[in-house]
């Protein structure tokens, strides 16, 4: 245990990073686990407190999980693998609330909910460890983060219902990680911004701030933060670069200087694009790719007067969100529609009934920004929807179609969940849209790698292309799990 404040902030040799992997062994690293789990305890200490150091003394007389009865905490850690003993001797104890999504230290023993499971060998020792349990306020049934003793790795369903997609174990390894790891994607999203702390009673804001986020005791989650739109923006230029380096020279289409931006405030105003948002944001910064294909039938935004016509969901109080949709990357035939439909009421509307469309009324496709009230759960402002002129797996018994990143299959009949995370966040959360740099990201593999190819116009192909990921290529239209 630390005995001064600094080492305890000291954490950068403990992140998990591609220089830094976890380590691959047969056991829990409980002190790397030790000291990211005790920055998270300090960081919550010092925005409680308003204090730029912990008192340690302070957080030693933490007794949470430990206030209990001595013969009930020795008869949980009789039943614990020693790393997991190792860990609870190097920790705080935090008091409830210790991150956005779980509550407090729980050792909760819970093989009963995973019947199905081959059971722990060793001496007789259940496999299942709840060791940080889902916050309350999320709902019934909660479950937390699941530790596995016998393969000595973790997984993060949120309720009981979750389960499914992290079992049977042997058949979703991927959505099992080192424990190290998901405390590094946590103590990522605080130091990027897109989770952070505020000790202000929420009646103490003002409405701009209640409606600005989501709030769980201490925590805050963000629909977007700065540290985001910068991301994206270097993740379409990255894009961009890949493409541009496969045209010929002569190509390339004429703009008016290299740092020219897609969007300006104007054009974005015409188009009723809210004066301040994630999307006008990242248009205004991101740069005019000098081609008219950004994907197989998808087509660059170069006409400012047809990106605002197209526009069919950019009416906020029509729409009943914060933020509407928008169309940005549109199918370069026109004539590739489909028509409204539940799934599409859904995705732009919720469960409001009210809604200025028909079953059946046109709408354009591509890639669309999402709608979100900023105050909701889960609410993701970086996030885009594909919609397809066509349905995905339209036979429910083909098993070999298009897969979401937790693995599952696309629902049969969707246009909208290609390359979406599916029902399982492995790092938290539930229902958010896909963000658009991880898109981006993942387009930038299909062209390095050849899967697409690009011509004089930029990429080749119609949006047909994208019923490839129901015809044994559905790897190449999956991203792989993240926050």
């Amino acid at each position: 245990m630390n005995t001064t404040p600094e080492p305890i902030l000291d954490i950068e040799d403990a992140l998990v990073s591609d220089e830094n992997p976890a380590r691959d062994e047969d056991t829990l690293d409980y002190q790397r686990c030790a000291r990211l789990h005790n920055y998270l305890v300090a960081y919550a200490y010092m925005a409680r407190n308003g204090t730029t150091t912990p008192d340690l003394d302070a957080l030693a007389g933490e007794s949470w999980f430990f206030n209990q009865p001595p013969e009930k905490i020795e008869a949980i850690r009789a039943r614990l693998d020693p790393s997991l003993n190792s860990f609870l001797d190097s920790i705080y104890d935090p008091p409830p609330g210790f991150f956005y999504w779980v509550n407090r230290l729980r050792m909760d023993l819970v093989d009963e909910s995973f019947p199905l499971e081959d059971k722990n060998d060793s001496e007789g020792k259940e496999r299942f460890v709840v060791i940080y349990d889902t916050s309350p306020d999320l709902g019934p049934h909660c479950l937390g983060v699941l530790y596995d003793q016998v393969n000595h790795r973790a997984s993060f369903p949120l309720t009981i219902e979750n389960s499914e997609s992290i079992e049977p174990v042997a058949e979703h390894w991927d959505m099992w990680l080192p424990l190290e790891t998901i405390l590094t994607q946590w103590i990522h999203m605080l130091r990027m911004g897109k989770i952070t702390a505020d000790p202000r009673n929420p009646r103490d804001l003002s409405d701009d701030e209640a409606n600005s986020r989501h709030q769980l005791g201490l925590w805050c989650w963000h629909p977007y933060c700065p540290a985001q739109i910068d991301s994206t923006v270097a993740a379409m230029d990255r894009y961009t670069d890949a493409i541009e380096s496969r045209m010929p020279q002569r190509s390339l289409l004429p703009i008016l200087s290299p740092d020219a931006p897609l969007f300006t405030d104007a054009e974005l105003d015409a188009a009723l694009v809210p004066k301040e948002c994630f999307l006008r944001s990242f248009l205004t910064r991101v740069r005019t790719p000098r081609f008219k294909r950004i994907a197989p039938g998808l087509e660059v935004p170069h006409d400012n007067d047809a990106f605002a016509a197209r526009q069919m969901f950019n009416n906020a109080e029509g729409q009943g969100r914060d933020v509407p949709s928008f169309l940005l990357f549109a199918c370069a035939d026109d004539s590739r529609k489909i028509g409204f439909n539940e799934e599409l009421h859904r995705l732009f509307f919720g469960s409001r009934n009210d809604v200025p469309f028909n079953e059946g009324d046109p709408v354009p496709t591509g890639v669309y920004s999402p709608s979100v009230n900023r105050f909701e759960y889960d609410a993701e402002e970086t996030g885009f929807h594909l919609l397809l002129p066509f349905a995905l797996r339209p036979n429910p018994a083909d098993e070999d179609g298009a897969r979401r990143s937790d693995g599952t299959l696309v629902p049969s009949g969707s246009f909208t969940q290609l390359f979406q995370h599916g029902i399982f966040h492995p790092f938290g959360g539930e229902h958010r849209a896909q963000r658009l740099e991880r898109l981006f990201d993942r387009w930038t593999e299909l062209v390095e790698c050849g899967v697409w190819t690009v011509d004089d116009h930029g990429v080749e192909g119609d949006i047909d292309m994208f019923q490839d990921a129901d015809h044994g290529a559905w790897e190449d239209y999956w991203i792989a799990p993240s926050w």
